[in-house]
């Protein structure tokens, strides 16, 4: 019996070590994509950081990290200016994860996201529901405030900044 519960103690401590120097590489990698200005001056590596997000995700499914994950590969596909994609990572959180703390900022970002897209009802209508769902959130204003410029005019965005 103790023969057993060494091995299993022993084959849980590897498991985790494996996912915590996977998760180590993973975020050495982010950290040279954060040094660089935008992920479009530098698309292979962008495209290297999302390989290894996707890598990750697939060899370790139950992660408590993937709610955090998920959020980072939507910033990415946002970076490359590929914002359905972004959706889609940023959906994922939301929905799978909504107990999880990237899951409102994962919600605002995809209004974002529909802001890019010119869906500016959707985005609207996404930003109210942020507001609804996350009433304490830090970005409640912000989201406040974006509702109110999403259908205003370039020229009464000039004169909203200059007065």
């Amino acid at each position: 019996m103790k023969y057993c519960l060494f091995l299993i103690s022993f084959f849980f401590c590897s498991c985790v070590n494996e996912e915590k120097k996977a998760l180590d590489q993973l975020f050495i990698l982010q950290r040279k994509l954060m040094q660089v200005e935008d992920a479009v001056s530098n698309r292979a590596l962008a495209i290297e950081v999302l390989e290894t997000y996707n890598s990750f995700l697939e060899a370790y499914p139950d992660s408590e990290n993937n709610p955090e994950i998920l959020y980072n590969v939507g910033q990415v596909f946002m970076g490359l200016g590929n914002n359905s994609k972004a959706l889609d990572s940023f959906y994922l959180v939301h929905s799978k994860f909504p107990k999880s703390s990237w899951a409102p900022l994962a919600f605002f970002q995809q209004a974002s996201c529909f802001e890019s897209l010119n869906q500016r009802l959707t985005a609207k209508k996404t930003y109210e529901e942020f507001v609804e769902r996350y009433p304490n959130h830090p970005y409640i204003l912000q989201a406040n405030e974006l509702i109110k410029l999403l259908y205003l005019t370039d020229e009464e965005l000039i004169n909203q900044f200059e007065n």
